[in-house]
């Protein structure tokens, strides 16, 4: 086998691509050759059960395993054409079947966004957080989360680059669109809130609330992926990351534990959310979560949300009223989805290569760094989770020349 590939450069000399995501070509050998050889015995037992040697006598071997057949015989030696990026490539006709490996359904993409320093936006929520008691640490309401880097435009930027699969975009927001991104481009749709809401609920500042009715997305795919905007694809993925050809989900399970007890007021938001979750699928099941889950794409699947609006109406009413982060709410995208699809037989845990940072930490160069020297994660997030006043500025502009550097080419979102 054979490898060719192009070496991608960006403006700055930085490797987009390169061998990994280029074309094999193998080598094929006539099977006749093969019994004939030294190592006819090895073939033969690399190949079976799959052909005898009468088989093999009449067909052509692979030089090593492959997704449909290791061995093809003459008869199945049928001519066709197989279409790659919009191009026909000759082929054998097995090789153009539909494996149930194959993830055909299609898949949309939906994001949650607010620039947070907009000053309309900014001034309706202090008015309408005047007095209220958040029953939550002060790092989960505070002003990191909603200041924004323009982490959207590049996380879009790395789906066009390295997640092509996808077939629409909705953004959800709060009467807002970033300055930049091109609304009449195909593919893309912005999503107010009052287009999923109730009348009377909103506005609502809580991104557990708005989680709740993310599958009332008109013309949203049954299967789907929720993103943050501060999520990123790091090098090219393909559907089977996120699901299995059944529609079955792949889960991004973390090792991190929600730990026990009730809620907490100084907990992490995502903890207490996810103990309450607990407490509801421990009354039906009978079973205890333990796990959290990394901040990657979240694989959706539009009939458990169904499922769990209807089944525990009270706890999703409750935190979709929710205006701000509270103890009381539940994670609706991720815990009560995940831990409910996989008791119901619709998600198994998945495997993803991911790295995390905190940019309100001090590690923030040295994780940055490593970032650049390979791209050797499937997806990275940037989260702002409580960032010192002092470090705003610096921050932002050097999250922002990273990403720049990362995903250096616009995509079709943006404005020209």
């Amino acid at each position: 086998m054979l490898r060719f590939g192009v070496v991608q450069l960006g403006p700055a000399g930085q490797v987009l691509a390169g061998p990994r995501e280029g074309c094999d070509v193998e080598f094929w050998r006539d099977g006749a050759d093969v019994l004939a050889g030294p190592s006819a015995e090895a073939e033969l037992a690399r190949v079976s059960p799959q052909a005898s040697a009468d088989v093999l006598a009449v067909s052509l071997v692979a030089p090593r395993r492959n997704r449909i057949s290791d061995v093809m015989p003459t008869s199945e030696q049928k001519p066709a054409k197989i279409t790659v990026r919009g191009r026909d490539f000759p082929t054998f006709e097995p090789f153009t079947m539909t494996t149930v490996d194959d993830v055909t359904f299609p898949i949309d993409v939906v994001y949650t966004w607010v620039d947070g320093e907009d000053p309309v936006l900014r001034a309706k929520r202090e008015r309408y957080s005047t007095g209220a008691d958040a029953k939550i640490a002060a790092r989960e309401v505070g002003e990191s989360r909603y200041t924004s880097h323009d982490e959207l435009k590049y996380s879009l930027r790395s789906l066009e680059m390295y997640a092509d699969f996808v077939r629409h975009v909705y953004i959800v927001t709060d009467g807002q669109a970033p300055e930049w991104l091109n609304t009449e481009a195909p593919g893309v749709t912005v999503v107010d809130h009052k287009d999923i809401f109730p009348e009377g609920v909103l506005p609502v500042f809580n991104s557990h609330a708005i989680e709740t009715r993310l599958h009332h997305i008109p013309g949203l795919s049954d299967h789907y992926l929720y993103f943050n905007d501060d999520v990123f694809v790091g090098r090219k993925v393909t559907p089977g990351h996120f699901f299995h050809g059944n529609g079955v989900a792949r889960l991004p399970f973390s090792s991190y534990q929600i730990g026990v007890g009730a809620p907490h007021p100084l907990a992490a938001a995502p903890n207490s959310a996810a103990r309450n979750v607990r407490r509801h699928l421990r009354g039906t099941f009978g079973r205890s979560i333990t796990h959290k889950f990394l901040h990657t794409p979240h694989p959706q699947l539009r009939d458990v949300m169904n499922e769990l609006e209807s089944t525990y109406a009270d706890a999703m009413s409750q935190t979709m009223r929710s205006r701000f982060r509270s103890i009381d709410d539940i994670a609706p995208a991720a815990s009560f989805h995940h831990h409910y699809a996989l008791l119901t037989g619709r998600a198994v845990p998945g495997k993803f290569k991911y790295r995390y940072i905190d940019t309100g930490k001090p590690h923030l160069e040295e994780r940055i760094e490593a970032l650049k020297k390979r791209r050797g994660y499937d997806f990275f997030c940037l989260n702002d989770v409580d960032m010192e006043p002092s470090r705003r500025e610096f921050v932002r502009a050097y999250v922002r020349d990273f990403l720049e550097w990362y995903f250096p080419c616009p995509s079709r979102f943006e404005r020209p």
